[in-house]
């Protein structure tokens, strides 16, 4: 397709929720050791006592949202298709996006339901979260509710976790749209739709050109424990480009032939939520733009790294792309390349 026949650089669908973030301190941290030597993390709450907040706020989210809004923001071209309901967070959520250029037009508005809800628990630890997902208007999104247009005239279609029967089929028929166009299919599930839906996630995954998740959905989805291994199912799959996200560890991005491995830049950790999506955006800007590897890796490295500087979600991440290259410039982002 001609770019002059395009009308968006990215189209996402997925959830569009409203984040609640609690600061609690009165918790107990555990970590535990199965039969099988893995390890497992638990945040616990003492029975029948009352939890103290440090403090609460509340953010639009959703990692397709969350991903377009990175990139509007960034000077591209981006819509958000999905579900929320007829309430005041299904409203916020959508004057966020709009105030950041995103094109809402296509999001259902559900008049029965209400819109997505996630409260995230952060601990004293930082890098310590817990989220509580009420799936909301999300789960009531089908095919039928699809602006197919988006889809034909995109550069790329993102998909995220929409764990619905009818969740599943509108992301089937978004990819056969957009590849109907020859258009780049993105992928970024979550552990949500990881374990939930593993034969859908797979089938989705088969069709997907971009995949971007976490160590911990990695090992899920492929049942493998040595990230390459992972890495190369995601490849034998069909995916061309894959990015798997290791935390303060930093990130291992591969065309299949070289892996560029990116360790953050330092900065003071505040809060998590959406890392792994400004992850993305970094990502499919650099694959858009045409950029290297490195450089995309770097990119995606910033990005992540700027969100986490700040509490809550696209509220750390750059509004201008100068101010992403400054923030590169002035901070060391140390890359290892090596061969697939």
């Amino acid at each position: 397709m001609n770019d002059s026949n395009q009308k968006y650089d990215l189209v996402g669908l997925g959830s569009c929720t409203m984040d609640m973030i609690f600061s609690v301190d009165d918790v107990l941290r555990m970590e535990l050791v199965d039969k099988n030597q893995s390890q497992k993390k638990y945040m616990a709450i003492e029975h029948s006592s009352k939890l103290n907040v440090r403090n609460v706020k509340f953010f639009p989210g959703g990692s397709a949202a969350n991903v377009a809004s990175n990139l509007s923001q960034l000077g591209f071209r981006t819509a958000f298709i999905g579900g929320v309901g007829d309430d005041m967070n299904g409203n916020v959520c959508l004057d966020d996006m709009r105030s950041k250029g995103v094109d809402v037009s296509g999001v259902e508005v559900f008049k029965n339901e209400t819109t997505a809800i996630s409260v995230i628990l952060l601990t004293p630890w930082g890098k310590d979260s817990s989220i509580l997902a009420y799936k909301g208007a999300n789960n009531l999104f089908r095919k039928e509710h699809l602006s197919e247009d988006k889809l034909l005239t995109t550069k790329c279609f993102l998909w995220t976790s929409l764990t619905s029967d009818d969740g599943i089929n509108a992301i089937e028929r978004c990819i056969e749209l957009a590849k109907s166009k020859n258009n780049l299919i993105a992928g970024a599930p979550s552990i949500s739709i990881i374990k939930n839906r593993p034969k859908e996630t797979i089938s989705l995954l088969n069709k997907s050109d971009i995949v971007s998740m976490n160590e911990e959905e990695l090992n899920a989805l492929t049942n493998e424990t040595d990230p390459i291994k992972g890495m190369r199912a995601l490849f034998d799959w069909g995916a061309k480009i894959v990015n798997i996200t290791f935390g303060k560890n930093g990130q291992w991005l591969s065309d299949g032939v070289k892996i560029v491995k990116t360790i953050p830049p330092k900065v003071f950790l505040q809060d998590t939520t959406g890392a792994g999506d400004a992850t993305m955006s970094g990502i499919l800007y650099g694959i858009l733009k045409k950029k290297s590897l490195e450089d995309t890796a770097k990119i995606a490295a910033a990005l992540s790294a700027m969100e986490i500087e700040v509490e809550g979600v696209r509220v750390g991440t750059p509004l201008e792309f100068t101010e992403l290259e400054n923030f590169i410039n002035e901070h060391e982002i140390r890359q290892q390349i090596e061969d697939f």
